[in-house]
């Protein structure tokens, strides 16, 4: 028996409407991440991202570049640690952006991530973040 919509996972309700063939079905989903409030919601997700294919997980990097939620830097500063060079840039930009001034120590490690997208983003971030807090 198939569960209904309300009743499923709202991580699962995001990577399946990722899947769809309607563009604005995952333009909604996108849309949705960025929104996320929940951090353990965010955390699910990042990790599910893992054992998705590359166009997904880059669907989900673009919603969590719009995120602005303090709430969930706990979880961003977790997918910069250990998310692929996708989901890891796209956290580092959302720290940035948010000025996420508790997220300045592990961004400077990103500074030295294999990833040169990374690494440049982290740059970027940190920039932010210092110009901020003068």
């Amino acid at each position: 028996m198939r569960k209904r919509r309300e009743e499923m996972d709202e991580v699962i309700l995001i990577l399946q409407d990722l899947k769809s063939d309607e563009w604005t079905i995952r333009q909604g989903a996108v849309t949705t991440i960025g929104r996320l409030e929940d951090p353990g919601t965010l955390d699910d997700l990042m990790e599910k991202a893992g054992k998705e294919k590359w166009y997904i997980r880059e669907m989900i990097a673009a919603g969590i570049r719009s995120i602005d939620n303090p709430v969930l830097a706990g979880p961003l500063q977790n997918g910069l640690k250990k998310g692929d060079d996708c989901i890891r840039n796209a956290c580092a930009r959302a720290l940035g952006l948010m000025r996420c001034t508790e997220a300045e120590d592990i961004l400077t490690k990103a500074v030295q991530d294999p990833d040169c997208r990374v690494r440049k983003t982290a740059r970027t971030s940190l920039e932010l973040i210092r110009e901020y807090s003068r």
